[in-house]
């Protein structure tokens, strides 16, 4: 499937980016009418408890950008635009993101509750709370994603992005309300980057694209060695970096091992310079 089509006016796309978006933050004016700032963590994590700690460790790499990467690099080749617009995404995202963090310094659960009242997984983490990093990585992701699958094959992703933000309530690094935040942030950074991308084509050149995913095969080959506080979840990082630098080395490396530069560049061929 090739992903040309995904630059230009996609108004059916933008209807349900503004509805998401709509929905995301009527969700957020209830919640915090109805129970404040920190209110449904408590509800969460009970709900949460009744599945291992161990998944939910894994469940919560999905917001990992190292994870995302991996999961992406054996299509980023085939699918140059999609790479191109997350790369860009996530850029925004976590611009937005660090920008609330620090402009806004709010107290993560752990710096709240006393430790009878929180289940934590991971680093007992305690500042820079609003808004959740992991969720809007993973949202960014999953929303350019959808623009290029529609909505009959893109919707699990959006699925999967609200489950890795529900894992921060469980693992009790984030508030209800700042994975809300994260998934608003995330589809707002994913419009843009996708538009930025048909704009700024820089990412579409066969240099600057490469280069692009040897800084991706770097940061997933560190999968097994950095855990980000959750040890237990090393076997699904180890599969998902063998996955990604896998795809790396079957979409880069042989054909430039096999043909040299010219065959290993040739599906980007003149990518940057047309218009979908």
């Amino acid at each position: 499937m090739n992903d040309g089509a995904l630059f230009g006016p996609k108004p059916v796309f933008d209807r349900w980016v503004a509805a998401q978006l709509a929905l995301l933050l009527a969700m957020t004016g209830a919640l915090l009418a109805g129970a404040g700032w920190h209110g449904g963590f408590g509800g969460a994590q009970a709900l949460s408890g009744q599945l291992p700690p161990l998944l939910w460790e894994c469940l919560t790499t999905l917001g990992d950008e190292r994870v995302l990467l991996a999961l992406m690099l054996p299509f980023t080749l085939r699918h140059p635009r999609v790479f191109w617009s997350v790369v860009l995404a996530a850029l925004l995202t976590a611009l937005i993101a660090r920008g609330f963090k620090w402009g806004l310094p709010m107290p993560r659960p752990a710096a709240v509750l006393p430790p009878d009242q929180i289940t934590v997984i991971g680093w007992r983490l305690k500042g820079l709370s609003f808004p959740s990093g992991h969720t809007g990585s993973a949202f960014a992701y999953a929303t350019v994603w959808f623009a290029f699958l529609g909505w009959r094959r893109g919707w699990p992703l959006i699925a999967v992005a609200a489950v890795a933000g529900f894992s921060r309530i469980a693992v009790g690094a984030h508030w209800p309300i700042d994975v809300l935040g994260g998934a608003l942030f995330g589809t707002c950074g994913a419009w843009l980057g996708l538009r930025l991308a048909d704009r700024w084509r820089w990412g579409l050149r066969t240099g600057p694209h490469w280069g692009l995913a040897v800084v991706a095969a770097i940061a997933v080959a560190t999968l097994p060695f950095e855990a980000q506080g959750y040890p237990g979840s090393l076997p699904w990082r180890i599969a998902v970096a063998l996955w990604g630098l896998g795809g790396f080395a079957a979409a880069y490396l042989m054909p430039l091992l096999r043909g040299g530069w010219k065959a290993a560049s040739a599906p980007l061929a003149g990518i940057a310079d047309t218009k979908a």
